[in-house]
């Protein structure tokens, strides 16, 4: 393909496609008009009804009735006896059989929650009809008809059961097979909310969230909720993990159903405040150590909700809205520049240590001096290590004087000067939810919600930037919004339609904050003109060695644009002992984005190679690589999903039921609107035309056939294996689509006694999986589409300079460095979820269950390298950064003209073993308790470096490939065990003396029990690595000893038993071969009910966090806490601790 052809479909595709919203809109109409509907029934009842011979009985009236709204519906027993009312809301419920010569029979307080499937069979007594046998309803029943394996998160566990933060994430590990990644106190807020929790030993960011049936996932990267709903309106919440039915999908770990709470025919109303202060917590361990006080926080959620009729029995409201204020106080301990180094008052900077003269031309060294001063030669020392002022650059004098850098005020254990502290960062939220439920009459129902988030986050570094100086920051702006309609029509007592319309989205505004604007004396000469509207920034200042101080703001401000729209009809059906439910949904995904490019502003690296101390480079103003990005570029990056099914939930025997489903889900890959990606395919690449790709400087000839001119203008580019979507039989997502996601879904209960005491369940499904789409957001850095200009050894006075007293040649094509996806291997990540176990019921209120549950995963994602130069060239480029011929690295490589060629790829595999028990239930009277214990082994070849959610992480070895990695996951856990309880202390809470009764009854004990082994460690080596070489990569040391642990602060595990490899070689200690400290939590909150009438009573709550006040260290590979790099000063040493306890107060009154 020639380049010409490329650069003219690149010119040409700069338009903009203009999608027609008209196209939606008529599908919406056709699908109202098929018929009305939800997606993701709330709740279903079956069951058989029989004569007292056992023999079924047909036409009886069935008549289910809802305690709080009134509603009533009829449904008659079919031919085999059998009934079904599918899409029922949660709540309270009395059901009641009649028929002609029969005693009437009914069941009442039987509680529905979400996702239930819950058997309600009816034995009928001869009698007359007016006579009537009613049963209490069991609180917990064995799941008898489904071989689902979820668990329930009820509306008294989200209300008694404390959360720091209030963050709903918390619940989700209140589940077997969850194993939890969060750390500390995290902001109740969706896109930065810690949302690492795995479920079943997969990858956290293929959980999927659905709020009211519909989606509620922020699909562009962050694998978080789109809006994070307050807990006081959600009335309860279910998680799937393993087989689950074929009408879910799009995702291959848990499925978190959530339902916002409803009206009633009764108005209800509450209003509450939250707060907590770091006066009340104890200090943190290390913080304690080092003398230092807690941070600032300050943290105040209030709100209020109210539900009741609009028209009896007809229609229903529920209002929420909540407020969210948190200051928390800079928790920056970083190592900065002493200001006894800045320059004094006559503008001179004098060292504790020897600095060298850079060995530089005289008209560079001395170009600010009038004369050359005294005793200052090139390659010598200063003398006195002092710098003197006229050496000093102006720029760097300015940058400091406007404060980049933050005055030193501790030191760290090695007596380097620190910074610890910083500022005050508030984040404020609000948050409205309305949902609206009305029954237009016995056959059309409909409900739905709206919320709207509004969110100002400040962050007291620059996020997502590698910025460590408190000097700078940004607000973070993320409103966010939900809306969903379902409509249902009853079309006769067998048939029922549901369709669902959901809109959730979401907008990322971040602004910077601090001292970014370019101060007055500074002046940048920058290589690329600034863009129109765009703000003339400091550049980014990284001290790379030494203090490694980083100063960045440049990659702000940053805009996301994010809209997921879906559309889903769904067809129950039941006939004879079969239900059916059949299928279909579209989705479509729209994201405008800014890229992630960064340097737009320019970034300077010290790195002390001119004078042996970084900020000593900084001050003479002698930058070792200067990058800058010539455009600031966006992409519109859409994807549609496909989804089809068919369940069937047949009542084979009257003790067997199967469940037996087909889902296909057409995932196309995501794709930019206007055409501008590009990626590099082998195949494209021409070898026989690289024989003069190289100039004698190692830039790029201009006179190559595979040089052409680019979208951005006077930039060349080298292209050879270049392909643009949509061009020369390129798929416009760059990849191709896989259209045969056909998953079976097949589940089983049997029950063995017949009693509904004792069932056997399982099942076996395969769950396929969309990437989340960072794979081709971090492509908008490719050329020809946007160019990052490297250039080395230049002054900070203007970049156009070189230290040599030359110039950078602005018009050199350097080797560019392409991220892509590699289209061979891109199939759809796909699960095999199998289980099978057992459910005892305990009495009448309590369910034990015990399951094996398991996976095998394939096609997992990874990035990895494929430029890279023979195996045997890697000693001597890791020893002399040159090959065995003395040939530079661009020079070895198989593609010529190209640094690095990272690609995803869907080829890893990985897989999970778990014994799984539960037991659920009211063990005494007054105690609600929920118990989980989970042992298994999660092994993943993911190693948490690089993207989101462990999607999109480097391979370690590029010439092994992820099998170098393959070993404990980053989540794996081998025992977690978890208890919750509400106890109602009944001591005087029924007491004759009022006095007593309103001051010592009325308490309740609530709280979260977790504990869990150690998390996984990955030990690395940088020393004499091929890491230094090869990019992205990671190197292992070799295990020369047996792994020990002292089990000590400054020594967790034996550090004599690894050494370095051997120079171009890789480690031979397995990944995550060690263990980190398990943890320990406890989680208690104390309650006090002041009842002043029946139905107004204030509840006082005080809630602790790690209540014991126990010291549980950090290890783990996502969150550090344990120093793991070999050759590191604190090597082996465990650095940093969850939260210790912290209290959280708060009053609630209820109407």
């Amino acid at each position: 393909m020639h380049c010409d052809s490329l650069m003219t479909f690149a010119r040409a595709a700069q338009a903009r496609i203009h999608h027609s919203r008209r196209n939606c809109a008529a599908l919406l109409v056709f699908f109202l008009a098929v018929g009305l509907g939800a997606f993701a029934q709330e709740a279903t009842i079956v069951g058989t009804v029989t004569d007292p011979s056992g023999a079924v009985l047909p036409n009886v009236t069935i008549t289910i009735s809802n305690v709080e709204t009134g509603i009533v519906q009829h449904i008659p027993t079919n031919n085999e006896g059998q009934y079904v009312a599918p899409s029922l809301r949660i709540g309270s419920y009395t059901v009641r059989a009649e028929g002609a010569g029969f005693k009437s029979a009914e069941r009442k307080g039987l509680v529905l929650q979400v996702g239930d499937r819950i058997r309600v069979d009816f034995q009928m007594q001869v009698g007359a009809t007016q006579e009537t046998v009613t049963v209490e309803a069991t609180a917990i029943t064995v799941q008898s008809d489904t071989g689902e394996v979820s668990q329930i998160v009820s509306g008294e566990q989200l209300s008694k059961l404390a959360s720091n933060g209030r963050s709903f994430y918390t619940y989700v590990n209140l589940t077997p097979g969850a194993t939890s990644l969060q750390g500390n106190f995290s902001i109740p807020a969706p896109v930065n909310a810690d949302a690492n929790v795995s479920i079943n030993g997969n990858r956290p960011a293929h959980n999927i969230y659905l709020l009211d049936g519909g989606e509620d996932l922020d699909r562009g990267g962050a694998g978080t909720f789109s809006v994070m709903p307050s807990t006081d309106a959600i009335a309860e919440s279910r998680t799937l993990t393993s087989n689950y039915g074929a009408d879910f999908g799009l995702s291959s770990a848990g499925s978190v159903a959530s339902v916002l709470k409803s009206g009633t025919n009764s108005f209800h109303a509450s209003a509450w405040e939250v707060f907590r202060n770091d006066a009340l917590d104890a200090n943190d361990y290390f913080r304690n150590r080092a003398g230092i006080v807690n941070p600032e926080l300050r943290f105040n959620l209030f709100g209020f909700n109210v539900g009741g009729p609009i028209w009896k029995d007809k229609t229903f409201f529920f209002f929420n809205m909540e407020w969210r204020r948190i200051v928390q106080g800079g928790g920056i301990n970083h190592q900065v520049p002493s200001t006894d180094w800045y320059p004094d008052a006559n503008g001179d900077s004098t060292f504790p240590g020897t600095i060298k003269v850079p060995n530089l031309p005289t008209a560079v060294l001395f170009r600010n001096c009038a004369t050359p001063p005294a005793g200052v030669n090139p390659g010598g020392t200063f003398p006195g290590n002092l710098i003197p002022a006229c050496m000093i650059e102006p720029n760097s004098a300015a940058l400091l004087q406007a404060g980049i850098f933050p005055a030193n005020n501790s030191v760290d254990p090695s007596g380097n000067p620190t910074f610890v502290g910083g500022n005050n960062v508030p984040s404020n939220i609000r948050e409205e939810i309305v949902r609206i439920d009305h029954r237009f009459n016995d056959k059309f129902n409909i409900f739905g919600h709206y919320i709207d988030e509004a969110i100002l986050q400040t962050q007291g570094t620059t996020m997502w930037s590698g910025d460590n100086m408190p000097t700078v920051g940004n607000t973070f702006g993320n409103p966010s919004y939900s809306a969903v309609v379902h409509l249902i029509h009853t079309i006769n007592p067998n048939l029922l339609n549901e369709v669902a319309f959901n809109y959730n989205g979401n907008r990322i505004n971040i602004l910077p904050l601090g001292t970014p604007a370019l101060a007055s004396p500074f002046e940048l000469n920058k290589i690329f003109p600034r863009q129109d509207g765009k703000p003339n920034n400091i550049s980014t200042i990284n001290l790379s060695t030494g203090t490694q101080a980083q100063y960045s703001s440049n990659w702000t401000p940053w805009v996301n644009v994010a809209d997921s729209y879906q559309i889903r009809d769904d067809l129950s059906w039941t006939r004879g002992s079969h239900q059916f439910k059949i299928g279909g949904s579209w989705q479509l995904y729209k994201k405008v984005q800014d890229v992630f490019a960064g340097n737009y502003q320019g970034t300077f690296q010290f790195d002390g190679s001119f004078s042996g101390d970084s900020f000593a480079d900084y001050l003479l103003g002698y930058s070792q690589t200067y990058n800058e990005d010539a455009i600031h570029d966006n992409g519109h990056w859409n994807n549609v999903s496909w989804a089809a099914y068919i369940q069937d939930n047949w009542r084979a025997t009257r003790r067997l039921t199967l469940n037996l489903g087909l889902r296909w889900d057409g995932v196309p890959h995501t794709y930019e609107a206007n055409h501008r990606t590009s990626n590099f395919y082998p195949n494209l690449y021409q070898p026989d035309t690289v024989g003069n790709v190289f100039l004698p400087d190692g830039s790029i000839n201009p006179a190559n056939p595979n040089v052409g001119s680019s979208v951005i203008p006077g930039v060349n580019f080298y292209l050879n294996g270049i392909g643009l979507d949509g061009l020369n039989g390129i798929p416009k997502g760059l990849v191709d689509n896989h259209w045969g996601a056909f998953g079976p879904r097949l589940g089983f209960a049997y029950d063995l006694t017949g009693q509904g005491k004792t069932v056997v369940r399982g099942g076996f499904g395969m769950m396929y999986e969309r990437i989340q789409g960072n794979d081709m957001y971090n492509m908008g850095t490719n050329i020809p589409f946007s160019a990052t200009l490297t250039a080395h050894n230049v002054l900070l006075a203007d970049p156009h300079n070189a230290t040599d007293g030359g110039t950078v040649a602005l018009g050199a094509i350097g080797t560019s460095d392409i991220t892509g996806i590699s289209k061979s291997q891109y199939q759809l990540p796909v699960s095999y979820q199998y289980s099978l176990g057992v459910q005892q019921s305990i009495g009448a209120r309590s369910v034990l269950s015990v399951s094996y549950v398991g996976n095998q995963n394939r096609h997992q994602n990874y990035w990895t390298q494929i430029n890279l130069p023979d195996a045997s060239q890697l000693a001597s480029l890791t020893t002399n950064n040159v090959g065995n011929g003395g040939e530079p690295y661009d020079q070895l490589v198989p593609f010529l003209g190209y640094h690095q060629i990272r690609l995803a790829e869907n080829g890893a595999n990985a897989h999970y073993n778990s014994l799984q028990t539960s037991l659920r239930g009211k063990l005494v009277q007054d105690l609600d308790v929920v118990f989980g214990y989970t042992y298994s082994k999660a092994v993943d070849p993911t190693t948490g470096n690089g993207g989101n959610g462990y999607d999109l992480n480097n391979v370690s070895n590029p010439y092994v490939g992820w099998k170098y990695d393959l070993g404990p996951s980053p989540f794996d856990r081998t025992q977690v065990a978890f208890a919750s309880f509400v106890y109602d202390v009944p001591f005087l809470r029924t007491s004759p003396n009022h006095f007593l009764k309103t001051a010592l009854g009325g308490w309740q004990v609530a709280g979260i029990v977790t504990m869990q082994s150690g998390a996984p460690l990955d030990i690395t080596t940088n020393n004499h690595s091929v890491t230094s070489v090869i990019p992205n990569s990671r190197n292992r040391p070799d295990l020369v000893g047996k792994i020990s642990y002292p089990h000590k602060v400054d020594e967790w595990f034996d550090t004599s038993a690894f050494a370095d490899p051997a120079p171009g070689a890789w480690g031979n200690l397995g990944h995550a071969a060690l263990r980190g400290p398990g943890r320990d939590n406890w989680n208690i909150s104390l309650f006090k009910n002041f009842n002043f009438t029946e139905r107004v009573r204030l509840e006082f709550r005080a809630e602790s966090f790690n209540t014991f006040n126990h010291t549980q260290f950090r290890g783990d590979i996502q969150g550090g806490g344990i120093s793991t790099a070999l050759g590191a000063g604190d090597f082996g040493q465990i650095t940093a601790a969850f939260d210790p306890r912290q209290i959280q107060l708060g009053l609630k009154v209820v109407f």
